[in-house]
């Protein structure tokens, strides 16, 4: 008898947790992949109870889901989507909007994780993603550090291609010894990456003249594996360096907090041994 009451806890507990789960599935826009998307009645189902408020707008032509956290100033908008007769919002503007709307003064704002991240909103502390349905912040994360490396604060509608225009070419991987737990983020810029996108207008792609390094990853099994075009690379010890740095090749490292604080990532500068790294390999399979 206890063992079936065991089980039925189980069940009870497993069927609470897929309820209150909310699942990323990729936008399909013209054949090709653009950023997570995540179920807005999922949404509504996991954070209503927490206090959060719901409401659909439209502004300048676009549909969008207003989003009030408790003990906060002002809302956050998500844009809203239909896919196979289903509403969605887009999980990259979430990250977009913690690092340009005011929360309020001292309102706690953090994003931590990869692809299942927790989310600090004032009071509201949530997951989004799942083991078998995982978002993919990458270019969330390229936001914050394009904001934070560069100080463009706009969200230019190519994001996904602020990279270099073959990302391919960045075939080098780089894998470097950290003491991080899983799941904290990384950034890797070069100039050439930084100056691109500071000459590019918003609404056209930067223009690389060759590869650019730059990578966003998390740490795995004690290692951040990063993606570059070249076989070595050499890094700044400060941001200031790096900024006047007469090898427009060189990286500045940095290990994101997850803290967004005054509409900034919280970050640190991190050194490589001796300030370098060489790759561990390079070619055209290497995984992105």
């Amino acid at each position: 008898m206890k063992k079936g009451l065991l089980w039925l806890g189980w069940a009870v507990m497993l069927l609470t947790l897929a309820q209150n789960a909310v699942h990323s599935v990729p936008w399909v826009v013209g054949g090709v992949q653009q950023p997570a998307l995540l179920r807005v009645s999922e949404l509504r189902s996991l954070l209503e109870p927490k206090g959060v408020r719901f409401s659909e707008t439209g502004i300048l032509g676009r549909y969008l889901l207003e989003v009030r956290f408790p003990q906060t100033t002002n809302g956050l908008y998500l844009r809203m989507v239909s896919q196979n007769n289903t509403y969605y919002a887009v999980f990259d503007d979430l990250f977009i909007n913690l690092a340009q709307v005011d929360l309020g003064q001292g309102t706690p704002v953090r994003v931590t994780g990869w692809a299942s991240p927790t989310l600090t909103i004032g009071p509201t502390v949530f997951k989004l993603g799942t083991a078998r349905s995982p978002v993919n912040p990458y270019l969330g994360y390229i936001y914050l550090a394009r904001k934070l490396l560069i100080d463009r604060s706009d969200a230019p509608p190519y994001l996904a291609k602020l990279l270099d225009e073959d990302p391919k070419a960045r075939r080098c991987l780089h894998e470097l010894r950290v003491n991080d737990p899983a799941g904290t983020v990384y950034v890797a810029a070069s100039r050439v990456w930084a100056e691109a996108n500071l000459k590019a207008p918003y609404d056209q792609i930067p223009d690389f003249s060759k590869p650019a390094g730059f990578h966003v990853g998390a740490v795995q099994n004690g290692r951040i594996r990063v993606l570059l075009p070249g076989e070595t690379a050499s890094y700044a010890p400060s941001l200031d360096r790096w900024e006047n740095a007469r090898d427009r090749e060189t990286l500045i490292l940095i290990r994101l907090s997850g803290r967004i604080v005054n509409l900034q990532a919280e970050y640190q500068v991190v050194l490589p041994p001796q300030g370098r790294s060489r790759a561990v390999r390079c070619g055209p399979e290497s995984p992105r």
